[in-house]
């Protein structure tokens, strides 16, 4: 999909084989605990696997305008930070500065090249720091979904109530 690439060249100018890593989102319903696997497998080099949907939600900056797609792709997949300290930044963007915001993504985009040629040369090490940040990420999924499940029932209960009352 052209947002993959354009994603992609914003991230570092890579437009490489990195695009084919990227699992399709067209027709996905949700991406199930095979697709999810498939993505922490194809992990692009220097960061974590791509998902088909974002964990993330970036809240209003009504201050400042970025590339929001590139940002949460490279915020994701960062293997140095971990799973609250990436919430931590998502909860800041309201209060940052678009020069603030350039840092981050300049810092992220080292990172990644970083853990790339680091990679290269500590792929055992690397590989276990990964696995530990997918399943903080596979956590947080699952947290999500539970959530999204109880707020299903909560309404269809609602919904119950008021056909009983009614």
């Amino acid at each position: 999909m052209d947002t993959d690439e354009t994603t992609n060249t914003a991230s570092g100018g890579n437009t490489g084989d990195d695009s084919a890593q990227t699992p399709p989102s067209a027709g996905d319903d949700g991406a199930t605990p095979a697709n999810q696997d498939s993505t922490v497998q194809n992990g692009i080099s220097g960061q974590l696997g791509a998902r088909a949907k974002h964990l993330f939600t970036i809240p209003p900056h009504p201050d400042t305008t970025f590339d929001e797609e590139n940002f949460l792709t490279l915020l994701e997949g960062s293997i140095s930070l971990t799973m609250e300290e990436k919430k931590r930044v998502i909860e800041a963007i309201p209060r940052l500065k678009i020069e603030q915001i350039n840092e981050l993504i300049k810092i992220f985009e080292e990172e990644k090249q970083k853990f790339s040629e680091l990679e290269k040369e500590f792929s055992d090490d690397v590989a276990k720091l990964k696995a530990e940040r997918e399943k903080e990420i596979q956590m947080q999924e699952i947290a999500q979904e539970e959530a999204g499940e109880s707020e299903g029932d909560k309404s269809a209960a609602e919904e119950l109530k008021k056909k009983l009352q009614g």
